[in-house]
């Protein structure tokens, strides 16, 4: 049984790693310089306008965050596993 778990356990830690490769924790910004803005209903090049880019922005980022932080948990359940397994 200790080897299953313990195997287990690592696989998580692997799969957890490969999820934290593609979707990182997101770093804080730290741009400095002046930008100018455009209004939400200004129209963009390709039909859309900058409240729709806005809006898959939000999305992308919270799919992001919430991919990150399943690969984390992936971790920490394997690194428990694998911890249960050296105790069993």
């Amino acid at each position: 049984m200790e080897p299953v778990v313990s195997t287990v356990g690592l696989i998580l830690d692997i799969v957890g790693v490969g999820f934290l490769f593609f979707w990182g924790p997101p770093l804080p910004v730290m741009e400095g310089g002046v930008g100018i803005a455009l209004e939400s209903g200004t129209s963009l090049g390709d039909g859309r306008t900058v409240a729709d880019e806005e809006a898959q922005q939000r999305r992308t980022r919270r799919i992001h965050i919430t991919m990150s932080r399943v690969g984390l948990a992936f971790i920490a359940i394997g690194f428990a596993l694998q911890l249960i397994a050296q105790w069993v």
